[in-house]
């Protein structure tokens, strides 16, 4: 009659302790997966502000190059056009529009470029939780 006490308290016990190292395993299986996701983002992050500074160093220089191209037409532009306040007015709404449409193309190309591709942690972490509920199951 002892035996039959034990056997039970016994097989408890075991069940008992591999639930417990499987929920140990899932807690560092997830872990690691939120440690690959931060690593994944921080890379992009880095792609991301390196390319951010070159299109705002590009964008300085263009700017003042653009500048320069528009004192050259408000100048020439003094034969036709009289008026140097209404060269100046022009050039600037010509400068205004052409640098709105500039800002907002790489604007958009940023945007898009940012977004870091979390598909194969994701599908990694689905996996790693199916197969641990299947395990569970079939415990």
């Amino acid at each position: 009659m002892t035996m039959t006490t034990n056997q039970p308290a016994e097989s408890n016990g075991r069940v008992g302790e591999l639930l417990h190292r499987i929920t140990d395993d899932v807690k560092t299986i997830a872990r690691d997966e939120i440690d690959l996701a931060k690593a994944e983002i921080a890379k992009h992050a880095k792609v991301a502000a390196g390319e951010a500074a070159a299109i705002v160093l590009g964008g300085i220089v263009a700017l003042i190059g653009f500048a320069m191209l528009c004192t050259a037409v408000v100048v020439a532009l003094a034969p036709v056009i009289a008026s140097l306040a209404l060269r100046l007015v022009i050039m600037a709404a010509v400068y205004l529009v052409l640098g709105g449409v500039v800002a907002g193309a790489f604007a958009k190309r940023l945007s898009t470029d940012i977004k870091p591709d979390l598909a194969v942690p994701a599908y990694e972490a689905k996996s790693t939780i199916a197969g641990a509920k299947e395990s569970l199951s079939h415990s």
